[in-house]
């Protein structure tokens, strides 16, 4: 057993060329599911060499624009009009978005804290050290989407970070 990779698999290759809807699975076992993961939701549509864009959403649970934005995407963009990558995990902390809370029901994480994550961590915890480990080193620009959440409204606007 390797302990240093990722506990986490995706269930679609994320260089494979063409449009591809898969689950990440995370290891947990609880009583609501017979699964013994959560699934995490993502696509990836791919036409080429090209640059990656990974684009998130549902970092809080109670943020729902970038969810529903990123789900329209997901459905309407194809392979043939893009050239490159583009990466979409709409929501990225799932178990917040199901029930409408910022923070993980699973674990009380706040996901925009959680990076860069841990292998052996809780689900919040191996969701982040994923995207961290096998995401974010295939992907040139990263937009992840916010909103204010049930506490905060937002005047519209955008703001980026030199990495």
């Amino acid at each position: 057993m390797n302990h240093t990779e990722p506990k986490v698999s995706a269930t679609i290759d994320l260089l494979a060329d063409g449009k591809h809807h898969g689950h990440l699975i995370i290891p947990h076992s609880r009583n609501e599911s017979g699964w013994g993961a959560v699934h995490l939701p993502i696509v990836s549509i791919r036409n080429g060499a090209g640059q990656t864009m990974l684009l998130t959403g549902g970092n809080h649970g109670d943020e729902y624009e970038g969810p529903i934005a990123l789900m329209k995407l997901a459905r309407t963009l194809e392979a043939g009009g893009i050239r490159g990558q583009v990466i979409i995990i709409p929501a990225l902390n799932f178990p917040a978005v199901l029930t409408g809370s910022r923070l993980s029901p699973i674990d009380g994480v706040n996901m925009n804290r959680a990076f860069p994550g841990r292998r052996d961590g809780s689900v919040s915890l191996m969701i982040a050290h994923f995207v961290h480990h096998k995401i974010l080193p295939l992907a040139d620009v990263v937009l992840d989407i916010h909103s204010g959440g049930k506490t905060m409204m937002f005047s519209p606007f955008a703001c980026y970070h030199r990495i």
